[in-house]
């Protein structure tokens, strides 16, 4: 009967130690942004909707900001709160943070959809010198949002951005915004930019 109990501890343990692990691994769902974060992503669309993406995804990503070194100039004298939760969660994005405009919201599945679609159209270019491209090299694809993070002030805001334009094709940048009046606007030279990543944002 002793060594039943023992075992069965040892089996509860064991399945407590893997869903810990596994939940350390999948990033939490936070169903609503605050007003803040809100802003910060209607005034960055505001600014960036000239970049011809086509939609927008539904769901932010994880945003590691340690991925950025401490003494990087951008982030010169900014002390950040919050970074760690950031780095564990993502939102969903509601319509109201489009603003009226008409830019498709997409769900994770439509959006490898989209990519697949992309993918094949470039593969059928490639192989027909006869189609011009160059409506393709100006739809930059699916933008993707990163969770924000903010300066103790909250007078600063940090966000990473990425433009999908095939499943091996993307672009983008870590900016950091300044609240200006009731505006948050880009004022520093981006943090980071990249291009044609392998896994260009983690996974929700």
């Amino acid at each position: 009967m002793k060594r039943l109990r023992v075992l069965l501890l040892l089996n509860v343990g064991l399945l407590t130690l893997a869903s810990c692990k596994s939940g350390a691994s999948t990033p939490r769902s936070q169903e609503s942004l605050t007003s803040e974060q809100s802003q910060v992503y209607s005034d960055f669309l505001e600014r960036f909707s000239k970049l011809h993406f086509t939609s927008l995804s539904n769901r932010t990503f994880p945003f590691d900001l340690s991925t950025l070194a401490k003494d990087a100039p951008c982030l010169h004298d900014l002390q950040f709160e919050g970074a760690r939760k950031a780095s564990k969660i993502v939102h969903s994005l509601a319509p109201n943070v489009l603003r009226g405009r008409s830019i498709p919201l997409v769900s994770a599945q439509e959006e490898s959809e989209i990519l697949k679609q992309r993918d094949a159209k470039k593969a059928t270019q490639s192989t027909d010198s006869t189609i011009d491209g160059s409506d393709a090299r100006k739809d930059l694809g699916i933008l993707a949002l990163s969770e924000v993070i903010f300066d103790k002030s909250h007078s600063y805001a940090v966000l990473r951005y990425v433009l999908l334009c095939g499943s091996r094709c993307n672009s983008g940048a870590i900016l950091v915004l300044e609240k200006v009046g009731s505006q948050w606007t880009p004022i520093r030279r981006a943090c980071s930019v990249t291009m044609n990543q392998d896994e260009p944002r983690p996974q929700h």
